[in-house]
């Protein structure tokens, strides 16, 4: 009887000194991943118009920023539909400085060839 307690002891040991250093090894997978993924990386969000950014991306540029990438912006429209082009160019540097983009990375590719559905 008291070799069954050794035992359940030694299994409970086991198990505490598995699970120990199961967890440490996640920790230090994570750190890595943060490694790969941290400061000083860039990242390029290409969108096809002003306010994509914010309707779609907000979530993953405000993830990126936390990491410390530096995030670029690449606009390939300046939304000028309804001749609103240069309010919607002032919108978009406006958003991205709110999502910490600053006006420096932001490029707007403002070419009606690249438009085909416009020409």
């Amino acid at each position: 009887m008291e070799a069954v307690g050794v035992l359940g002891l030694v299994v409970v040991v086991l198990a505490w000194v598995f699970f120990w250093v199961w967890d440490s090894s996640e920790g230090m997978k994570s750190q890595e991943q943060v490694g790969l993924l941290g400061s000083g990386s860039r990242t390029l969000l290409v969108i096809a118009h002003p306010d994509d950014e914010a309707m779609f991306f907000a979530p993953t540029v405000l993830g990126l920023a936390r990491l410390r990438h530096q995030v670029f912006l690449l606009c390939f429209s300046a939304g000028n539909y309804y001749n609103q082009g240069e309010i919607r160019k002032k919108e978009l540097v406006q958003s991205c400085d709110v999502l910490g983009i600053p006006p420096s990375r932001v490029a707007i590719i403002d070419n009606r060839a690249m438009m085909p559905c416009l020409s």
